[in-house]
Order: structure tokens, then C-alpha cells, then sequence
């Protein structure tokens, strides 16, 4: 909670690991969103947004 360079080190590792449970899974949905809106955006999170249709 708070710490979104920490949750966005978490979503990309996990990605490299269990990918359809990062981009499949609601709630791993919902912290990429999350992330994703945070200023600067990370990139492994953008191209996770960009990956499960979070971006245009």
C-alpha cells in the first residue's frame, strides 16, 4: 500500500514468472490500473497496461 515503484517491481517480476496470472487475474488487473496511473508510469507497467487492454 503506497509503495507503487514496489508494486510495480512485484507485477512485472510476477509477470516474468506466471504471466496469464498477472494479466488474467481481476485483482492483479486492478493494481496494474492502479500503477499504471501514477506519474512517471514505469515501463514494465505500461507495457503490462498496454498487454491486458488497459491503454488505448
Amino acid at each position: 500500500m503506497g509503495d507503487l515503484r514496489g508494486a510495480a517491481r512485484a507485477l512485472v517480476d510476477a509477470d516474468s514468472v506466471a504471466p496469464d496470472e498477472v494479466r488474467c487475474r481481476p485483482l492483479a488487473r486492478t493494481v496494474i490500473a492502479d500503477v499504471a496511473r501514477g506519474q512517471p508510469v514505469p515501463a514494465g507497467v505500461a507495457r503490462l497496461a498496454t498487454l491486458v487492454g488497459l491503454t488505448r
